[in-house]
């Protein structure tokens, strides 16, 4: 009898013991993260030297304005005449032929049996040609119609009812270039109707790996723009159309999102095609953990365009000087409506999905790293009782 009184006084210390150790250490028992409620109320916690994030909940009202909204449109420096093609103009280098008739069989430029003449001129480096009769000419910057009207202007009181036809044969001042992940990358001529970036991109051989894990950058004097090769599908005013000394850069990068919290696999995952809904990424981390997940407290962490997101913010939010606005997405799955807005919801490129643990789970957590200690040595402590 003493010996079981003497266990169980020794039980109790192990508890109280345990007990204090838990309270004094419960900020360091471990966990996945933080629990839907810290992520909720943290907004309205934060100080001055936290990030500041805005909450807003996956509804349909939400989601009809991400899909409506047009982002990534080329900046104003990259459209040119409102999606038209640019205008070809004369350059340093360009090989013009140039051919002129007149009415008449012994003129300037006419003789018995031709009354056309052919002339294969290159603009020097002072940006000038030269025409019989006519003298030098400066061509640089002007588009052919411009040459011609210039030496037509010239041969005027000279030449016979002259005809003036001016046609580029080679522009070499008239190219863009298109380097990194395609098959021939290299110089390419802006041709007199245009050359699209999509063009571009063709003649050099297209991509070595799939558009939706390719991105351009288009560079521009001192501008650039960049955006994924697949969202010209979904946008086609990035088809836009290149500028001579345009640089083309494509380079390989494949989209990803990472997944953490209550879930069956948390690490980052790559995208399997070009577009990816929230329902389809929580599948490829295995769904939520049975038992641990809180279904009410799934979360989607982007840095979202501010000009993009201003009648969703709230109005503290409208005036903030950053061009970003950090968002976490809220969606409770325990709804039946959750799981159809989930295949509605997009996953964009570095996307975070967190799925916080359920408060039981937390409970279950706390009572086992409590307990174990003390079991371990109460089976312990029986053993040794039942020794002789």
């Amino acid at each position: 009898m003493k010996t079981c009184l003497h266990i169980s006084g020794w039980l109790e210390f192990l508890v109280a013991s345990a007990l204090l150790l838990a309270v004094a250490g419960c900020s360091e028992i471990p966990g996945h993260g933080p629990s839907a409620y810290q992520v909720e109320t943290a907004t309205s916690q934060s100080d001055e030297q936290s990030l500041s994030y805005v909450m807003l909940d996956v509804d349909v009202p939400t989601i009809q304005h991400l899909s409506n909204y047009a982002s990534n449109l080329p900046p104003k420096e990259f459209r040119v005449g409102k999606g038209k093609r640019s205008t070809i103009r004369v350059g340093v280098g360009d090989q013009l032929s140039v051919g002129i008739w007149e009415s008449i069989p012994n003129g300037l430029f006419s003789t018995q049996g031709q009354k056309r003449t052919e002339l294969g001129l290159v603009v020097d480096d002072k940006g000038k040609i030269y025409v019989p009769y006519v003298g030098e000419l400066n061509v640089e910057n002007k588009t052919i119609s411009e040459v011609r009207e210039l030496i037509l202007a010239g041969l005027e009181g000279k030449a016979v009812d002259p005809q003036v036809v001016v046609n580029l044969q080679a522009n070499g001042s008239h190219k863009v270039i298109v380097i990194g992940d395609v098959a021939r990358p290299g110089q390419f001529r802006v041709h007199e109707d245009g050359l699209s970036l999509v063009e571009a991109i063709s003649e050099a051989g297209g991509t070595r790996n799939p558009d939706y894990e390719s991105f351009v950058t288009v560079v521009r004097d001192d501008k650039k723009f960049r955006f994924g090769l697949d969202d010209i599908a979904e946008q086609p005013a990035n088809n836009i159309w290149l500028r001579p000394k345009d640089i083309v850069s494509i380079t390989h990068q494949p989209k990803s999102f990472t997944v953490f919290g209550a879930v069956v696999a948390r690490r980052k995952h790559d995208f399997p095609s070009s577009r990816l809904n929230l329902s389809e990424a929580i599948g490829m981390s295995g769904g939520l953990h049975d038992g641990t997940a809180d279904a009410t407290g799934v979360f989607l962490f982007r840095f979202e365009d501010r000009q993009k997101m201003m009648p969703l913010l709230p109005p503290h939010e409208q005036h903030n000087e950053f061009e970003t606005v950090p968002v976490v997405y809220r969606l409770n799955l325990k709804e039946p409506s959750g799981l159809f807005l989930t295949q509605a919801f997009e996953i964009k490129d570095k996307d975070v999905i967190y799925v916080a643990n359920s408060s039981v789970s937390e409970v279950n957590k706390f009572i086992s790293i409590l307990v174990s200690p003390v079991t371990g040595t109460l089976r312990s402590g029986v053993a040794l009782a039942g020794m002789p």
